[in-house]
């Protein structure tokens, strides 16, 4: 219902249609970084994983542990995150980011990222 008010008469040109601007200025400057490198590696979030149930009444403390990951989402391109360590006994994850439609060169970086280390063998210590 939200959308369809906002995409209602008086609200596409002021949301809608700069949110769309946006969203092609982030697509140009990530295609743009992507013809330089084969993928990109981005952290997951501002900081380690928390613990269950913890700020589930904040939602914008919510809606912060995934604003490292709209980026792919928004710029339309293949993304996947892996275990990259623990600090304080929490994981701590990191995403790589292919081209569009390269989702074989993401899943090969993958790969041999996580045969070079061992954190999908480990375990959180709660």
């Amino acid at each position: 219902m939200l959308g369809t008010y906002a995409l209602s008469a008086g609200y596409y040109d002021a949301y809608y249609k700069k949110a769309q601007k946006v969203r092609t200025i982030i697509a140009d400057e990530v295609k743009k970084v992507l013809n330089e490198v084969d993928v990109l590696l981005t952290p997951v979030s501002p900081h380690p994983a928390i613990k269950l149930g913890e700020k589930s009444d904040d939602p914008l403390a919510m809606y912060l542990e995934d604003v490292y990951m709209s980026t792919a989402a928004l710029a339309g391109i293949p993304a996947l995150s892996v275990p990259a360590g623990f600090v304080d006994g929490l994981p701590v994850g990191v995403q790589l980011m292919a081209k569009q439609l390269d989702e074989a060169t993401l899943l090969r970086a993958a790969h041999q990222y996580e045969k070079a280390t061992d954190w999908t063998t480990q375990y959180a210590k709660l």
